[in-house]
C-alpha cells in the first residue's frame, strides 16, 4: 500500500472512529468532502452510477498512467493482482473465492447465466414485469434462439407484504420451471424482494434462483446465508463506489462447471474454474481500483453505510410527503436509499428535465423502462449532504406549481 493510500485510509477510518449516529452531520458533511464531484450538479442518481471517492478516482489515474508507461503484455500480468480483491469480494458475500468472478458489471454478470445455462427448448424462467431491461432482452433472445418459455409475473407497488411475492412466483412455478430471476431489489422503485424465502420455496420445488444484486451489494448489509441463491451478479461501480465498468459474479460451486461462459474459455480455464467467466479480452487497468472501494468501504463498515443510506432517503421522503399531490411508488419498510415518487398531474419526463435545466439536479424518469407506474427514481449517496436534500425538497415543491399549469 502507498504512502498516500495509508494516510488517507487513517483518516477515513478515524472520521468512522468518530461517527455517533447516522445523522452526525459535521462527521458524514467531512466524508461527503473525499468525493471529487461537481457540487453545482446534484446528484441523486446514484443507482445509475456510483461516485468514487478521492482515492479510488486518484488510483484510476495512476494505474491508467502507469499502464501507458509500461512494457507491452505487461497487462496481462494482472491476472494474480486479481485474487487479493476476489477474496475481498468474496469474504464480503461470505462465500469460497473459487466462486467469485470479477466482472466488468452486472448485465454482463447475470446475462452469462441467463444466457449460459443449459436450457432446452419447452424449459420455463419465472420473472416479473419489473426486472432489469437488459436481462429481460436476454430472457427474450433464449426464447427467439433456444424456445424457452419466459414468464413475467407482476408485483404489487409498491409491497410491504413481502410473503405476497413469495406466494405469486410459487403460484407461477409450472413442471416446466428450472430457473427464477428475481432483483434485489427492484431497480425502478427500490423494492427489496424476500430473496430468501423465494430461494427456499424455489429449492423445495426444484428450481434454481439467479439474484440480481446491482442495486444491493455493499448498500444493504447481507451474505450469502442471508440469500441462499444458486447465482448473483452486481456492478461494483455503483454502491461499492469501484471503478466504473467492474462487477462481480457469484457462481455456486457445483454449478460452475455447467454454465457456458459468454466468451468461450477453450482450455485456457477448466470448466469448473471459475476464472473462466473473465476470458472477455483486455482487461482495463482501472480493475485493481476495486481494492480502493473495498477499502473505504470497510473502514465505514456496511451497517453504518446502510443506516446513513437508510436516514437520507428518510430525511427527503419525509419532507416530500407533505407536498400536495405526491404519490410514493416505494415503501420504506421495504426499500433502502432508493425511492420513486411521482408528482400528479405532472409528466414525470418534464419534471426530470425540469428539476435538471432549473435546479440542476438529476435524476432518473423511469416510465421509458416500465408503463405499470410512472416517476423519479431518486438515490442519494454519500457524496450527498442533507443540505443538498434539502434543495431538492424544495425544488420539488416549487416544480409542483410551475408545472401543474403546464
Amino acid at each position: 500500500m502507498s504512502q498516500s493510500r495509508r494516510t488517507w485510509l487513517a483518516g477515513a477510518i478515524g472520521l468512522a472512529a468518530q461517527l455517533q449516529a447516522q445523522d452526525d452531520e459535521a462527521t458524514w458533511e467531512k466524508l461527503s468532502q473525499t468525493f471529487p464531484v461537481d457540487r453545482t450538479i446534484l446528484n441523486l442518481n446514484h443507482a445509475g452510477i456510483g461516485t468514487c471517492p478521492a482515492p479510488v478516482v486518484e488510483a484510476v489515474d495512476r494505474l491508467m498512467r502507469n499502464g501507458e508507461k509500461a512494457a507491452p503484455g505487461s497487462i496481462f500480468s494482472y491476472g494474480p493482482k486479481l485474487e487479493p480483491i476476489r477474496t475481498q469480494l468474496a469474504s464480503m458475500l461470505g462465500v469460497n473465492a473459487e466462486e467469485i468472478a470479477i466482472t466488468r458489471n452486472a448485465t454482463e454478470s447475470l446475462q452469462a447465466i441467463l444466457l449460459g445455462l443449459p436450457l432446452r427448448a419447452g424449459d420455463e424462467v419465472l420473472t416479473t414485469t419489473l426486472d432489469y431491461w437488459a436481462m429481460l432482452d436476454a430472457l427474450d433472445q433464449r426464447r427467439e434462439r433456444d424456445g424457452v418459455a419466459v414468464r413475467k409475473i407482476s408485483i404489487p407497488v409498491p409491497c410491504e407484504n413481502l410473503g405476497e411475492i413469495v406466494n405469486r412466483f410459487e403460484a407461477a412455478i409450472s413442471k416446466r420451471t428450472k430457473l427464477i430471476l428475481i432483483s434485489h431489489p427492484i431497480n425502478l422503485n427500490g423494492q427489496l424482494f424476500p430473496v430468501r424465502d423465494i430461494c427456499r420455496m424455489a429449492h423445495r420445488r426444484g428450481v434454481e434462483v439467479v439474484v440480481d444484486a446491482a442495486q444491493s451489494f455493499a448498500l444493504t448489509t447481507h451474505t450469502m446465508a442471508d440469500l441462499e441463491c444458486d447465482y448473483l451478479g452486481t456492478s461494483l461501480h455503483k454502491w461499492l463506489q469501484a471503478p466504473k465498468g467492474t462487477g462481480m459474479l457469484y457462481v455456486k460451486r457445483d454449478k460452475i462447471s455447467k454454465v457456458w461462459p459468454l466468451f468461450a474459455s477453450g482450455t485456457t480455464r477448466p470448466k469448473d474454474d471459475i476464472r473462466k467467466f473473465e476470458l472477455y479480452g483486455t482487461w482495463p487497468e482501472t480493475i485493481l481500483g476495486i481494492q480502493n472501494a473495498i477499502e473505504f468501504h470497510q473502514a465505514l463498515g456496511s451497517q453504518r453505510k446502510e443506516q446513513r443510506h437508510r436516514h437520507l432517503t428518510n430525511h427527503w421522503t419525509s419532507a416530500v410527503a407533505r407536498i400536495p399531490g405526491i404519490r410514493f411508488h416505494t415503501s420504506p419498510q421495504t426499500s433502502c436509499g432508493i425511492a420513486c415518487v411521482e408528482l400528479e398531474g405532472v409528466n414525470t419526463t418534464v419534471l426530470r428535465n425540469w428539476l435538471l435545466e432549473k435546479r440542476g439536479i438529476l435524476t432518473m424518469d423511469i416510465t421509458r423502462r416500465t408503463k405499470e407506474f410512472s416517476g423519479i427514481r431518486v438515490s442519494a449517496g454519500l457524496s450527498n449532504t442533507k443540505e443538498e436534500l434539502d434543495r431538492f425538497i424544495s425544488a420539488l415543491s416549487d416544480a409542483r406549481k410551475a408545472l401543474r399549469s403546464v
